[in-house]
C-alpha cells in the first residue's frame, strides 16, 4: 500500500511545473462520456495523457469517442453500462478495474426535464435527482473507499450548474439535483481532504448539448440565455474540458470544497 504525502507537489518554492498540468499514467472514469461536455471532459482528460473509461449508456458513441481520441497521448476505453441507481455502483467499478485503480472521476452524465414545478410527477422528480446526485454521490464514495484503503490520493470532479446559485423556472428537479451536487462536493471534501482526496465541482454556463437543446431551438430561450451571457456568446464544450484537466491534475492540489464556474461571466453579472 502506497502512502500519501500530504506535502507531494509539482510547486517549487518560485514558480509551478508546467508537468503538473499532466495526467500521464492516472486513470480517470468519465460518465455521460458519449457526447456533449462528458465527450469534451474525456478527450481532454486524454490529449493530457490520461487512460480514460468511458461511461454511458449508448455503446456507439462511446467508440465514437474512443476513436477521436486515437491521435491523443491518452487511451480511451469505451464501457456501455446503465447507471440507473446506486445498485449499478459495484458491477461498475468491478468492470472499470481491468484498466487499472482509479485515480480520478469526472461525473458528468445527467439529465433534465423541463415542467412548471406544479406538473412535476413524482417518478421524473425521482429520475432526475437519482441520475443527477444519486448516482455521483454513490459512485464517489466507493471510489473513495478504495482510494482510502490503498493510501492513494485522488480526484473527484462533479458537475454543479448555474441553477446551484440561481433559480431558473421550470426546471425544479435539476435545480434540487445540482444544489445538492454543492452540498456533497463541500461534504466529500471535508471528510477525504485529509486522506489527500479532493472533491470540487464545475459549474457550466450555458453550451448546446442535449440538456439544452430544447431551450436554445427557441428564438425566445436563445434571446433569454444571450441576454445574459457578458462574453455574448454559448460556452465550447473543450472550454469545459480545460477546467477539468485543472481539477483532475497536480495543478489544483491545493484545491478542494470549491466550485469552479465557467459561464463565460453569467453568475458575477
Amino acid at each position: 500500500m502506497t502512502t500519501h504525502d500530504p506535502d507531494a507537489s509539482p510547486a517549487t518554492p518560485d514558480h509551478f511545473s508546467p508537468a503538473g498540468f499532466r495526467l500521464d499514467g492516472r486513470h480517470i472514469l468519465v460518465t455521460g462520456a458519449g457526447r456533449g461536455l462528458g465527450r469534451a471532459i474525456a478527450l481532454s482528460a486524454a490529449a493530457f495523457g490520461a487512460t480514460v473509461s468511458l461511461v454511458a449508456r449508448t455503446a456507439p458513441q462511446l467508440e465514437d469517442t474512443a476513436r477521436a481520441a486515437e491521435p491523443l497521448d491518452g487511451t480511451c476505453v469505451p464501457l456501455a453500462w446503465d447507471l440507473t441507481g446506486a445498485e449499478a455502483v459495484p458491477g461498475l467499478l468491478g468492470a472499470v478495474r481491468a484498466q487499472g485503480p482509479l485515480d480520478g472521476v469526472v461525473h458528468a452524465a445527467g439529465v433534465q426535464h423541463r415542467v412548471d414545478a406544479v406538473d412535476v410527477a413524482p417518478e421524473d422528480f425521482r429520475r432526475v435527482m437519482t441520475l443527477n446526485l444519486e448516482v455521483p454521490y454513490f459512485l464517489s464514495a466507493a471510489i473513495a473507499r478504495e482510494q482510502r484503503e490503498r493510501g492513494a490520493r485522488g480526484s473527484h470532479v462533479f458537475i454543479a450548474s448555474l441553477n446551484s446559485s440561481i433559480g431558473r423556472p421550470t426546471c425544479s428537479p435539476y435545480v434540487a439535483s445540482k444544489t445538492g451536487i454543492v452540498g456533497v462536493t463541500r461534504a466529500f471534501s471535508t471528510e477525504w481532504s485529509p486522506h489527500g482526496i479532493r472533491a470540487n465541482a464545475i459549474g457550466p454556463g450555458f453550451y448546446r448539448t442535449a440538456l439544452t437543446e430544447d431551450l436554445l431551438t427557441t428564438e425566445a430561450g436563445m434571446s433569454s440565455v444571450m441576454s445574459r451571457i457578458p462574453m455574448g456568446r454559448l460556452g465550447r464544450p473543450a472550454e469545459l474540458g480545460g477546467a477539468a484537466v485543472y481539477l483532475l491534475s497536480d495543478a489544483s492540489a491545493y484545491v478542494s470544497g470549491q466550485v469552479l464556474n465557467v459561464d463565460g461571466g453569467w453568475l458575477a453579472a
